[in-house]
């Protein structure tokens, strides 16, 4: 029998009741939510170079009460990370060795309680040869500076979530972008001069 991998992307910490709504045939779900602090040991949880693959365990005591409460022990799992990049994380994928107990996946960014998604899903599915999960999830608001992602998972023993690895992106600073954009539109100016100049003396040589 197959099951559904439900999961969703919620990074802004949002004010409301903490209740959802189970779907039919869903029997585990994956959240990324946006807490204070709950990084016992930071130097476990940083995430401080984009592009740089770093792995994503899951476990029960990573979870905040307030992510766990009510729910049964064996049944989910967190992740904790540390936005330490210097940027806002616009992007994150997550890979998971496949099948989990023979589930497929299916990810949305419907929220979570009073967390709401910041990035929204971009591709859910099995690798070609099918022994991954590949979870990609981008733009939104995206997850600021200094800020913490907590990946949480509802329905499956998290020890099921075996070879996790994540992968974040982030968007320059606007100086940065204008700085770039201004050096480039020099380079160009300056090597449009040397090629004028370059035709000219060729033109005055041939005459």
């Amino acid at each position: 029998m197959k099951y559904l991998l439900r999961v969703l992307f919620v990074v802004a910490l949002l004010c409301g009741g903490s209740g959802f709504a189970h779907a039919d045939g869903v029997d585990f779900r994956m959240t990324v939510l946006d807490p204070p602090n709950m990084c016992a040991d930071p130097s476990l949880c940083f995430i401080g170079d984009p592009g740089t693959q770093f792995n994503v365990g899951l476990s029960a005591d990573a979870c905040p009460p307030g992510v766990s409460a009510g729910l049964t022990p064996g049944t989910f799992g967190c992740f904790v990370g540390d936005n330490l990049t210097g940027a806002t994380i616009t992007s994150l994928i997550l890979t998971f060795d496949a099948p989990i107990e023979g589930q497929t996946a299916s990810c949305d960014n419907g929220g979570q309680g009073n967390l709401q998604s910041a990035l929204n899903v971009v591709s859910c599915g099995l690798n070609q040869d099918g022994t991954k999960f590949l979870l990609n999830f981008a733009g939104g608001a995206g997850v600021a500076p200094l800020g913490d992602i907590i990946v949480f998972e509802e329905g499956a023993d998290p020890a099921d979530f075996t070879g996790g690895t994540g992968v974040v992106g982030i968007t320059p600073e606007p100086d940065s972008l204008l700085l770039f954009s201004t050096g480039v539109m020099m380079a160009g100016l300056y090597m449009s001069r040397r090629i004028w100049t370059a035709a000219g003396k060729s033109a005055d040589g041939n005459r």
